[in-house]
């Protein structure tokens, strides 16, 4: 009995937190990203591919547009045909998506080198091609590459929950501390790492959502904006303080901006997290 009330208990705080949290991100998202959460944020785009999964639902239909809009795109001669050569850049637009979150790897990790590539494309190509009985022709539709996408998204949607060590930086009340830190130990010290590419986009959006002057580059105001998105996810495990001190930001602003130029910019600020990041890991260590 007191037991399942603990339990019950932990569920609403988790429940609140993620409230409070989302509550907190919404001014700032909403205006930058509008409403397709799936395109920068990996518990959305999760939710979304399962989603997609379902007969009728509306995320089914943007999973067909997604895909169909990406066909168009690699359809250099705009003949509503590609080639074997159009899907394998078609491959690598719509891969970019589930790359961005880390939830898939990168041409290089899979194949290791451009020819094993092509190769093994060109072998996908040629199963789309000659499916269902049909006589091959050099050339696939639209219709036969959506059928082999949805086929190939259906069988991979089950497995992103049950990715060992992913954390969604966003949703952290839905995580551990030690989850929390061994995530961010992979993401600054293992560049080929899945959690690398996840960090890499939670940094990226959040220095897009603070950079109200769209520059690619922020000044001082903009960036206190950004220091104060970044540490809600160290403070919500008590691992940064509470507030910091002007001089303190101004000292960390300073360092990022090596030549005085008064601005930021996401190169820089990336480099400088994931030095500060490997340094707080190893003092905790």
């Amino acid at each position: 009995m007191l037991g399942a009330l603990a339990r019950h208990n932990a569920g609403l705080l988790r429940a609140a937190s993620r409230v409070q949290f989302q509550a907190v991100r919404a001014a700032s998202t909403t205006t930058v990203w509008g409403h397709d959460a799936w395109r920068y944020e990996k518990s959305a785009f999760k939710e979304w591919v399962k989603a997609s999964n379902v007969q009728g639902t509306p995320e089914q239909h943007q999973m067909y547009a997604f895909l169909a809009t990406n066909f168009g795109d690699a359809d250099v001669d705009k003949d509503g045909w590609i080639d074997d050569e159009e899907f394998d850049r078609l491959l690598e637009s719509v891969a970019a998506l589930p790359r961005r979150f880390g939830l898939a790897p990168s041409w290089k990790a899979e194949y290791g080198a451009a020819e094993k590539r092509k190769a093994a494309r060109k072998a996908m190509f040629d199963a789309i091609d000659g499916a269902d009985g049909f006589k091959p022709r050099g050339k696939i539709a639209m219709g036969q590459f959506i059928t082999w996408a949805q086929k190939h998204v259906g069988g991979k949607a089950p497995t992103l929950e049950k990715m060992q060590g992913d954390v969604a930086l966003r949703h952290i009340e839905d995580h551990t501390k030690e989850d929390y830190l061994a995530f961010l130990d992979k993401a600054v010290n293992d560049k080929k790492s899945g959690a690398s590419a996840s960090f890499y986009n939670y940094l990226l959006t959040i220095f897009v959502e603070a950079d109200e002057g769209c520059k690619g580059r922020i000044n001082y105001d903009e960036f206190i904006k950004l220091i104060d998105i970044a540490a809600k996810t160290p403070r919500a495990f008590g691992l940064a303080p509470d507030s910091q001190d002007e001089a303190a930001r101004k000292a960390m602003f300073a360092k990022m901006d090596s030549t005085n130029s008064g601005y930021v910019t996401f190169r820089k600020f990336l480099r400088f997290v994931r030095v500060h990041v490997r340094e707080k890991l190893a003092s905790l260590k």
